[in-house]
Protein backbone atom coordinates (compact mmCIF):
# COMPACT_ATOMS: atom_id res chain seq x y z
CA UNK A 1 0.00 0.00 0.00
CA UNK A 2 1.10 3.59 -0.52
CA UNK A 3 2.89 4.96 2.50
CA UNK A 4 2.67 8.54 3.81
CA UNK A 5 5.84 10.16 5.10
CA UNK A 6 5.79 12.34 8.21
CA UNK A 7 5.20 15.46 6.10
CA UNK A 8 2.22 13.90 4.31
CA UNK A 9 3.61 12.96 0.91
CA UNK A 10 2.67 9.48 -0.30
CA UNK A 11 5.09 6.96 -1.82
CA UNK A 12 4.73 3.57 -3.41
CA UNK A 13 7.54 1.02 -3.85
CA UNK A 14 6.62 -2.04 -5.90
CA UNK A 15 8.65 -5.22 -6.29
CA UNK A 16 8.16 -8.15 -8.66
CA UNK A 17 8.56 -11.41 -6.74
CA UNK A 18 8.23 -13.70 -9.74
CA UNK A 19 4.81 -15.23 -9.17
CA UNK A 20 1.21 -14.09 -8.73
CA UNK A 21 1.50 -12.28 -5.43
CA UNK A 22 -2.21 -11.55 -5.02
CA UNK A 23 -3.55 -15.00 -5.88
CA UNK A 24 -6.06 -16.42 -3.38
CA UNK A 25 -4.61 -19.44 -1.57
CA UNK A 26 -7.00 -21.74 0.28
CA UNK A 27 -6.43 -21.90 4.05
CA UNK A 28 -3.91 -19.03 3.75
CA UNK A 29 -5.46 -15.91 2.20
CA UNK A 30 -7.88 -13.81 4.20
CA UNK A 31 -11.52 -13.62 3.16
CA UNK A 32 -12.38 -10.12 1.90
CA UNK A 33 -8.65 -9.41 1.70
CA UNK A 34 -6.59 -8.13 -1.23
CA UNK A 35 -6.12 -11.56 -2.87
CA UNK A 36 -7.98 -12.43 -6.09
CA UNK A 37 -9.20 -15.85 -7.18
CA UNK A 38 -6.90 -16.06 -10.21
CA UNK A 39 -4.40 -13.36 -9.26
CA UNK A 40 -3.38 -10.53 -11.55
CA UNK A 41 0.08 -9.21 -10.65
CA UNK A 42 3.56 -10.32 -9.68
CA UNK A 43 4.14 -7.07 -7.79
CA UNK A 44 4.04 -6.67 -4.03
CA UNK A 45 3.86 -3.28 -2.35
CA UNK A 46 6.80 -3.03 0.06
CA UNK A 47 6.37 0.67 0.89
CA UNK A 48 5.49 0.16 4.55
CA UNK A 49 8.86 -1.49 5.23
CA UNK A 50 11.04 1.05 3.38
CA UNK A 51 13.07 3.52 5.46
CA UNK A 52 15.32 5.15 2.84
CA UNK A 53 15.25 5.68 -0.94
CA UNK A 54 18.06 7.09 -3.09
CA UNK A 55 17.62 7.56 -6.85
CA UNK A 56 20.36 8.79 -9.20
CA UNK A 57 19.52 9.47 -12.85
CA UNK A 58 21.22 11.47 -15.60
CA UNK A 59 24.65 12.73 -16.62
CA UNK A 60 27.13 15.23 -15.18
CA UNK A 61 27.68 17.34 -18.33
CA UNK A 62 26.14 17.66 -21.77
CA UNK A 63 29.25 16.11 -23.34
CA UNK A 64 28.87 12.90 -21.33
CA UNK A 65 26.89 9.85 -22.37
CA UNK A 66 24.21 8.70 -19.93
CA UNK A 67 25.23 5.95 -17.50
CA UNK A 68 22.82 3.43 -16.05
CA UNK A 69 20.51 4.98 -13.47
CA UNK A 70 20.30 3.44 -10.02
CA UNK A 71 17.92 3.22 -7.10
CA UNK A 72 18.85 1.94 -3.63
CA UNK A 73 16.29 1.28 -0.94
CA UNK A 74 16.74 0.23 2.67
CA UNK A 75 13.95 -1.77 4.31
CA UNK A 76 13.28 -2.96 7.85
CA UNK A 77 13.34 -6.72 7.34
CA UNK A 78 12.38 -7.46 10.95
CA UNK A 79 9.21 -5.39 10.55
CA UNK A 80 8.50 -7.41 7.40
CA UNK A 81 8.84 -10.70 9.34
CA UNK A 82 12.02 -11.43 7.34
CA UNK A 83 10.07 -11.53 4.06
CA UNK A 84 13.10 -10.09 2.24
CA UNK A 85 15.50 -12.72 3.60
CA UNK A 86 16.33 -15.46 1.03
CA UNK A 87 17.13 -17.77 3.98
CA UNK A 88 13.56 -17.52 5.25
CA UNK A 89 11.53 -20.35 3.68
CA UNK A 90 8.45 -19.08 5.54
CA UNK A 91 8.50 -15.78 3.65
CA UNK A 92 5.25 -14.94 1.84
CA UNK A 93 7.47 -14.16 -1.15
CA UNK A 94 9.14 -17.57 -1.10
CA UNK A 95 8.36 -19.71 -4.13
CA UNK A 96 10.17 -22.84 -5.21
CA UNK A 97 13.69 -22.80 -3.84
CA UNK A 98 14.23 -19.15 -2.88
CA UNK A 99 12.64 -15.78 -2.24
CA UNK A 100 11.39 -14.28 -5.49
CA UNK A 101 13.43 -11.09 -5.03
CA UNK A 102 15.97 -12.11 -7.65
CA UNK A 103 18.19 -10.26 -10.13
CA UNK A 104 16.25 -8.85 -13.08
CA UNK A 105 12.95 -8.70 -11.19
CA UNK A 106 11.11 -5.46 -11.95
CA UNK A 107 11.25 -2.65 -9.41
CA UNK A 108 9.32 0.65 -9.38
CA UNK A 109 9.21 3.72 -7.14
CA UNK A 110 6.38 6.23 -7.27
CA UNK A 111 6.22 9.65 -5.62
CA UNK A 112 4.07 12.73 -5.50
CA UNK A 113 1.28 12.58 -2.99
CA UNK A 114 -1.02 10.32 -5.04
CA UNK A 115 1.76 7.94 -5.99
CA UNK A 116 1.01 8.40 -9.69
CA UNK A 117 4.40 9.65 -10.88
CA UNK A 118 7.04 6.99 -11.50
CA UNK A 119 10.34 8.40 -10.25
CA UNK A 120 12.25 5.23 -11.15
CA UNK A 121 11.56 2.00 -13.04
CA UNK A 122 14.21 -0.66 -13.28
CA UNK A 123 15.36 -4.11 -12.24
CA UNK A 124 16.77 -5.64 -9.09
CA UNK A 125 20.55 -5.95 -9.29
CA UNK A 126 21.52 -6.89 -5.75
CA UNK A 127 19.90 -7.85 -2.44
CA UNK A 128 21.88 -7.67 0.79
CA UNK A 129 20.68 -8.65 4.28
CA UNK A 130 22.51 -7.29 7.33
CA UNK A 131 21.87 -8.93 10.71
CA UNK A 132 22.40 -7.30 14.10
CA UNK A 133 21.94 -9.20 17.35
CA UNK A 134 19.67 -10.08 18.88
CA UNK A 135 17.07 -10.12 16.10
CA UNK A 136 17.45 -7.06 13.88
CA UNK A 137 17.77 -7.39 10.12
CA UNK A 138 17.94 -4.81 7.34
CA UNK A 139 17.43 -5.38 3.63
CA UNK A 140 19.21 -3.26 1.03
CA UNK A 141 18.02 -3.57 -2.57
CA UNK A 142 20.03 -2.04 -5.40
CA UNK A 143 18.27 -1.63 -8.74
CA UNK A 144 19.43 -0.39 -12.14
CA UNK A 145 17.55 0.68 -15.24
CA UNK A 146 17.56 -1.05 -18.64
CA UNK A 147 21.08 0.22 -19.36
CA UNK A 148 22.34 -2.09 -16.64
CA UNK A 149 21.26 -5.07 -18.74
CA UNK A 150 22.29 -3.59 -22.10
CA UNK A 151 25.73 -2.86 -20.65
CA UNK A 152 26.13 -6.60 -19.96
CA UNK A 153 24.97 -7.70 -23.41
CA UNK A 154 27.17 -8.12 -26.48
CA UNK A 155 26.48 -8.20 -30.20
CA UNK A 156 27.07 -11.00 -32.64
CA UNK A 157 29.05 -9.67 -35.61
CA UNK A 158 26.87 -7.92 -38.19
CA UNK A 159 27.29 -5.28 -40.88
CA UNK A 160 24.30 -2.92 -41.23
CA UNK A 161 23.88 -0.68 -44.25
CA UNK A 162 23.82 3.10 -44.11
CA UNK A 163 20.78 4.36 -42.18
CA UNK A 164 19.56 7.19 -39.96
CA UNK A 165 20.89 7.16 -36.41
CA UNK A 166 17.40 6.40 -35.09
CA UNK A 167 17.15 3.39 -37.42
CA UNK A 168 20.59 2.22 -36.23
CA UNK A 169 19.48 2.37 -32.60
CA UNK A 170 16.43 0.27 -33.48
CA UNK A 171 18.55 -2.16 -35.53
CA UNK A 172 20.85 -2.80 -32.55
CA UNK A 173 17.95 -3.23 -30.12
CA UNK A 174 16.21 -5.56 -32.60
CA UNK A 175 19.17 -7.94 -32.84
CA UNK A 176 18.18 -11.45 -31.64
CA UNK A 177 21.03 -11.47 -29.14
CA UNK A 178 19.63 -8.23 -27.67
CA UNK A 179 15.88 -8.68 -28.22
CA UNK A 180 14.87 -5.46 -26.47
CA UNK A 181 11.10 -4.96 -26.39
CA UNK A 182 9.68 -2.43 -28.86
CA UNK A 183 7.15 -1.48 -26.18
CA UNK A 184 9.99 -0.15 -24.02
CA UNK A 185 11.38 2.34 -26.56
CA UNK A 186 10.75 5.96 -27.50
CA UNK A 187 12.86 6.70 -30.57
CA UNK A 188 12.82 10.10 -32.29
CA UNK A 189 13.79 10.30 -35.95
CA UNK A 190 17.44 11.34 -36.18
CA UNK A 191 18.97 14.02 -38.39
CA UNK A 192 22.34 12.30 -38.95
CA UNK A 193 23.12 9.21 -41.02
CA UNK A 194 25.26 6.31 -39.84
CA UNK A 195 27.57 4.66 -42.32
CA UNK A 196 28.12 1.01 -43.07
CA UNK A 197 29.81 -0.16 -39.89
CA UNK A 198 31.16 -3.64 -39.23
CA UNK A 199 30.29 -4.53 -35.64
CA UNK A 200 32.67 -7.16 -34.33
CA UNK A 201 31.70 -10.16 -32.27
CA UNK A 202 31.32 -9.28 -28.57
CA UNK A 203 30.82 -5.55 -29.19
CA UNK A 204 29.20 -4.13 -26.07
CA UNK A 205 25.60 -3.17 -26.84
CA UNK A 206 25.47 -0.08 -24.64
CA UNK A 207 28.75 1.20 -26.05
CA UNK A 208 27.45 0.70 -29.61
CA UNK A 209 24.27 2.62 -28.76
CA UNK A 210 26.21 5.43 -27.10
CA UNK A 211 28.42 5.75 -30.18
CA UNK A 212 25.29 6.34 -32.25
CA UNK A 213 24.07 8.95 -29.75
CA UNK A 214 27.41 10.76 -30.09
CA UNK A 215 27.08 10.65 -33.88
CA UNK A 216 23.62 12.20 -33.61
CA UNK A 217 24.58 14.77 -30.98
CA UNK A 218 21.39 13.84 -29.14
CA UNK A 219 20.44 12.01 -25.97
CA UNK A 220 20.18 8.29 -25.24
CA UNK A 221 18.82 7.58 -21.76
CA UNK A 222 16.29 5.52 -19.84
CA UNK A 223 13.27 7.53 -18.71
CA UNK A 224 11.70 7.37 -15.28
CA UNK A 225 9.00 5.02 -16.63
CA UNK A 226 11.63 2.56 -17.92
CA UNK A 227 11.57 3.42 -21.64
CA UNK A 228 14.81 3.73 -23.60
CA UNK A 229 14.67 7.23 -25.10
CA UNK A 230 16.61 8.41 -28.15
CA UNK A 231 16.34 12.19 -28.62
CA UNK A 232 17.41 13.69 -31.93
CA UNK A 233 19.98 16.47 -32.24
CA UNK A 234 18.69 19.60 -30.54
CA UNK A 235 19.64 22.67 -32.55
CA UNK A 236 17.35 25.16 -30.83
CA UNK A 237 14.75 24.71 -28.12
CA UNK A 238 11.13 25.33 -28.97
CA UNK A 239 8.09 25.30 -26.72
CA UNK A 240 7.36 26.39 -23.19
CA UNK A 241 8.95 25.36 -19.92
CA UNK A 242 7.18 22.49 -18.17
CA UNK A 243 7.75 24.12 -14.78
CA UNK A 244 9.07 27.33 -13.22
CA UNK A 245 11.38 27.35 -10.19
CA UNK A 246 12.51 30.21 -7.95
CA UNK A 247 11.56 33.86 -7.90
CA UNK A 248 8.21 35.01 -6.60
CA UNK A 249 6.04 32.89 -8.90
CA UNK A 250 7.99 29.65 -9.23
CA UNK A 251 8.23 26.54 -7.09
CA UNK A 252 10.46 27.30 -4.08
CA UNK A 253 14.05 26.11 -4.25
CA UNK A 254 16.56 25.59 -1.44
CA UNK A 255 19.76 26.36 -3.35
CA UNK A 256 20.90 27.34 -6.84
CA UNK A 257 24.28 27.26 -8.55
CA UNK A 258 25.67 28.64 -11.79
CA UNK A 259 28.85 28.13 -13.76
CA UNK A 260 30.92 30.42 -15.93
CA UNK A 261 34.45 29.75 -17.03
CA UNK A 262 36.84 28.37 -19.60
CA UNK A 263 35.88 24.82 -18.65
CA UNK A 264 32.56 25.37 -20.43
CA UNK A 265 34.25 26.50 -23.69
CA UNK A 266 34.99 24.31 -26.73
CA UNK A 267 36.32 26.27 -29.68
CA UNK A 268 38.01 23.57 -31.76
CA UNK A 269 36.01 20.42 -32.54
CA UNK A 270 37.58 17.55 -34.48
CA UNK A 271 35.43 14.64 -35.69
CA UNK A 272 36.93 11.55 -37.31
CA UNK A 273 34.36 9.16 -38.74
CA UNK A 274 34.62 5.39 -38.36
CA UNK A 275 37.12 4.10 -40.92
CA UNK A 276 38.32 7.59 -41.76
CA UNK A 277 41.92 8.82 -41.67
CA UNK A 278 41.48 12.58 -41.28
CA UNK A 279 39.31 14.64 -38.96
CA UNK A 280 36.75 17.25 -39.94
CA UNK A 281 37.59 20.34 -37.88
CA UNK A 282 35.44 23.30 -36.90
CA UNK A 283 37.30 26.22 -35.32
CA UNK A 284 36.10 29.38 -33.61
CA UNK A 285 39.08 31.64 -34.23
CA UNK A 286 37.71 34.59 -32.28
CA UNK A 287 36.98 32.36 -29.29
CA UNK A 288 40.44 30.79 -29.53
CA UNK A 289 42.05 34.21 -29.48
CA UNK A 290 40.04 35.22 -26.43
CA UNK A 291 40.12 32.05 -24.33
CA UNK A 292 42.87 29.87 -25.80
CA UNK A 293 42.31 26.67 -27.77
CA UNK A 294 39.92 24.23 -26.11
CA UNK A 295 39.55 21.04 -28.16
CA UNK A 296 36.91 18.34 -28.31
CA UNK A 297 38.17 15.34 -30.30
CA UNK A 298 35.79 12.57 -31.33
CA UNK A 299 37.17 9.49 -33.12
CA UNK A 300 35.56 6.43 -34.62
CA UNK A 301 32.20 8.19 -34.92
CA UNK A 302 29.85 5.94 -36.97
CA UNK A 303 28.77 8.60 -39.48
CA UNK A 304 28.28 8.04 -43.21
CA UNK A 305 30.91 10.48 -44.55
CA UNK A 306 33.19 13.42 -43.73
CA UNK A 307 30.43 15.91 -44.56
CA UNK A 308 28.33 14.42 -41.77
CA UNK A 309 31.36 14.64 -39.49
CA UNK A 310 31.82 18.28 -40.42
CA UNK A 311 28.16 19.01 -39.65
CA UNK A 312 28.54 17.40 -36.22
CA UNK A 313 31.67 19.44 -35.52
CA UNK A 314 29.85 22.65 -36.51
CA UNK A 315 26.97 21.71 -34.22
CA UNK A 316 29.18 21.31 -31.14
CA UNK A 317 31.15 24.46 -31.96
CA UNK A 318 27.98 26.53 -32.25
CA UNK A 319 26.88 25.41 -28.80
CA UNK A 320 30.10 25.71 -26.84
CA UNK A 321 32.52 28.15 -28.48
CA UNK A 322 31.55 31.04 -26.18
CA UNK A 323 31.29 30.89 -22.38
CA UNK A 324 27.84 31.48 -20.96
CA UNK A 325 26.59 32.08 -17.45
CA UNK A 326 24.23 29.18 -16.87
CA UNK A 327 22.30 28.00 -13.88
CA UNK A 328 23.82 24.55 -13.44
CA UNK A 329 21.60 23.03 -10.76
CA UNK A 330 19.14 23.55 -7.95
CA UNK A 331 17.72 21.64 -5.00
CA UNK A 332 14.11 21.35 -3.89
CA UNK A 333 12.79 20.20 -0.52
CA UNK A 334 9.57 18.34 -1.25
CA UNK A 335 8.46 18.67 2.36
CA UNK A 336 7.89 22.38 1.75
CA UNK A 337 5.69 21.93 -1.35
CA UNK A 338 1.98 21.56 -1.85
CA UNK A 339 0.53 18.30 -3.14
CA UNK A 340 0.21 19.68 -6.67
CA UNK A 341 3.79 21.02 -6.60
CA UNK A 342 5.12 17.66 -5.42
CA UNK A 343 3.48 16.01 -8.43
CA UNK A 344 5.25 18.47 -10.75
CA UNK A 345 8.69 17.75 -9.25
CA UNK A 346 8.13 13.98 -9.17
CA UNK A 347 7.21 14.14 -12.86
CA UNK A 348 10.37 15.93 -14.04
CA UNK A 349 12.20 14.08 -16.82
CA UNK A 350 15.58 14.23 -18.51
CA UNK A 351 15.36 16.68 -21.42
CA UNK A 352 12.55 18.74 -19.90
CA UNK A 353 12.76 22.50 -20.45
CA UNK A 354 12.39 24.41 -17.17
CA UNK A 355 12.52 28.09 -16.24
CA UNK A 356 14.66 29.13 -13.28
CA UNK A 357 14.63 32.58 -11.64
CA UNK A 358 16.97 34.13 -9.08
CA UNK A 359 16.30 37.41 -7.28
CA UNK A 360 19.04 39.47 -5.63
CA UNK A 361 19.04 42.02 -2.80
CA UNK A 362 21.97 43.98 -4.24
CA UNK A 363 23.41 44.63 -7.70
CA UNK A 364 21.65 44.66 -11.02
CA UNK A 365 19.66 43.26 -12.59
CA UNK A 366 17.63 42.42 -9.50
CA UNK A 367 16.12 39.36 -11.21
CA UNK A 368 17.63 36.86 -13.64
CA UNK A 369 15.55 34.19 -15.39
CA UNK A 370 16.88 31.42 -17.63
CA UNK A 371 15.39 28.59 -19.63
CA UNK A 372 17.54 25.50 -19.07
CA UNK A 373 17.24 21.78 -19.73
CA UNK A 374 17.16 18.99 -17.15
CA UNK A 375 20.19 16.69 -17.45
CA UNK A 376 20.12 14.83 -14.13
CA UNK A 377 17.73 14.15 -11.25
CA UNK A 378 18.58 12.80 -7.80
CA UNK A 379 16.12 11.90 -5.04
CA UNK A 380 17.18 11.40 -1.43
CA UNK A 381 14.29 10.23 0.78
CA UNK A 382 14.27 9.35 4.47
CA UNK A 383 11.61 9.51 7.21
CA UNK A 384 12.36 13.19 7.83
CA UNK A 385 12.75 14.74 4.36
CA UNK A 386 12.79 14.33 0.60
CA UNK A 387 15.49 16.31 -1.23
CA UNK A 388 15.53 16.55 -5.02
CA UNK A 389 18.68 17.75 -6.81
CA UNK A 390 18.25 18.74 -10.46
CA UNK A 391 21.29 19.13 -12.75
CA UNK A 392 20.87 21.56 -15.64
CA UNK A 393 22.36 22.13 -19.08
CA UNK A 394 22.42 25.04 -21.50
CA UNK A 395 20.19 25.35 -24.53
CA UNK A 396 20.01 27.51 -27.62
CA UNK A 397 16.70 29.29 -27.99
CA UNK A 398 15.02 29.45 -31.39
CA UNK A 399 15.59 32.79 -33.13
CA UNK A 400 12.35 34.76 -33.46
CA UNK A 401 12.23 37.55 -36.05
CA UNK A 402 11.66 41.04 -34.54
CA UNK A 403 12.04 39.55 -31.05
CA UNK A 404 15.43 37.87 -30.50
CA UNK A 405 18.63 39.90 -30.18
CA UNK A 406 21.02 39.96 -33.13
CA UNK A 407 24.55 38.62 -32.45
CA UNK A 408 23.34 36.92 -29.29
CA UNK A 409 24.94 33.42 -29.05
CA UNK A 410 21.97 32.19 -26.99
CA UNK A 411 19.76 32.21 -30.11
CA UNK A 412 20.04 30.17 -33.29
CA UNK A 413 18.11 29.50 -36.48
CA UNK A 414 18.19 25.79 -35.74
Amino acid sequence: MAKAAKWGSTYKVLLDVGFLANQFVLDTSELDGFAELDGSTDFVDITEYVTNININRGRATQLDTFPSSSCTIVADDRMADRYFDPLNTSSAWYSGVTVGIAPRRKFEVYGGTAGTQAMFSGFVYDLNIDYADPNLSTATIVSTDAFGQLGQTVLTAFNPSSQLTSARVSAILDRPEVSFSTALRSIETGVATCGTVAYDDATNVLQALNDVAVAEGGRLFVGRSGLVNFDARVGAALGSAVATFGGTAGLPIQSLSNEYGAETVLNRVAVQIDGGTASSVASGTASQGEYGIKTLSLTGVPLVNDAAGSALADFYLSRFENPTVNFSGFTVLLNALTAAQQEVVAGLEIGDLVSVTKTFNVGSPATVSQNVVVESIRHSINPQRHDVTVGLGQIRLAFVLDTSDLDNPDYGLQ
